[in-house]
């Protein structure tokens, strides 16, 4: 006995091996664009404190004018010399206002302050590793180059046991399209 569900997994499969057959699709557009950004990002826990200020180098590949790509890496000072690398992916309005939003994997190491509590008798070593999310409100691209202002972001993570939370803010990014 053939029941709906079948019947959808058949013409589903049907379009996806005969629909690039079916006609030309135009090809996928990438833009890479290289960028500087200031601001500041902090990771906070129980056990631990790092971040500061400072500023970096990124790459950004946007797909279709919509898709983005996009790892960046920082030096950061204030609470130690920490260094940030992040990656992400995520979506952006197509035009000269292009906000956009992502989901940014962050990787900070470095100095920074650390704390004995009840549960934990030892400092925490290693990076601190955070998944999260940032919203670009004020971003602008026109003829190649592109400006964006006031980035914000969070993130969460964890120090087993224990969880802590990434605070990120983009003052200024500036970047050109090749």
């Amino acid at each position: 006995m053939r029941t709906p569900r079948w019947g959808f997994m058949a013409a589903l499969l049907t379009g996806l091996l005969l629909g690039p057959a079916a006609g030309a699709r135009e090809p996928t557009v990438h833009r890479i664009t290289v960028y500087v950004h200031s601001g500041m990002s902090l990771y906070l826990s129980e056990a631990r404190t790092l971040g500061g200020v400072g500023g970096g180098l990124g790459v950004r590949d946007t797909l279709d004018e919509r898709f983005i790509l996009q790892a960046d890496a920082s030096y950061l000072m204030a609470l130690g010399k920490v260094v940030e690398v992040r990656a992400g992916a995520g979506l952006q309005r197509s035009g000269t206002w292009t906000p956009a939003a992502l989901v940014m994997l962050s990787c900070m190491a470095g100095q920074g302050m650390r704390f004995l509590t009840p549960t934990r008798s030892t400092p925490v070593e290693g990076p601190a590793l955070t998944v999260g999310l940032q919203l670009a409100p004020l971003r602008f691209t026109h003829s190649g180059t592109q400006l964006s202002l006031f980035e914000l972001g969070v993130g969460v993570g964890s120090d087993w046991p224990g969880r802590g939370l990434t605070w990120h803010l983009t003052l200024l990014q500036a970047g050109t399209t090749f």
